[in-house]
């Protein structure tokens, strides 16, 4: 009996793991994002911060981001997130105060970031759309 359970205690511990690696925030992050909405203390101020409706951010595997707007890259920076407060840091190259911490949470194609930390930062809530998934790899084959 022991010879059974043990190799199916081993193959059940290994597929969670897995899983739970599959959906870790690191992973699910990667990409091209879209930002489709903005609220500011719940007020809908969407076309204040995006008025073109394209504004973007991509997140790469090691740990680097670009953000703009149509085809212009504005900001660059350094990206890392807390799994287990699934707050996500951005370490800007614009400067200290563009630095932010947002709660992150995913719906299917969308995630949302909720202000964390800072007093302003507190205030906004914003919603990207997944566009492109793989970008390294789609720049490494150019």
């Amino acid at each position: 009996m022991t010879k059974i359970i043990f190799p199916l205690i081993l193959l059940i511990a290994f597929s969670y793991g897995n899983s739970q690696d599959e959906s870790s925030l690191s992973k699910s992050i990667i990409g091209k994002w879209k930002m489709v909405k903005v609220l500011e203390i719940s007020e809908d101020v969407t076309e204040k911060h995006n008025p073109d409706n394209s504004r973007w951010i991509i997140f790469k595997e090691d740990s680097s981001f670009e953000s703009g707007s149509a085809e212009k890259k504005e900001n660059t920076g350094r990206w890392n997130i807390n799994e287990t407060k699934k707050e996500l840091y951005l370490d800007s190259d614009a400067g200290e105060d563009d630095d932010s911490y947002w709660e992150v949470s995913f719906n299917n194609n969308l995630m949302d970031w909720k202000g964390r930390r800072f007093e302003f930062n507190k205030r906004f809530e914003i919603v990207h759309e997944k566009v492109e998934k793989n970008v390294l790899m789609k720049e490494s084959k150019k």
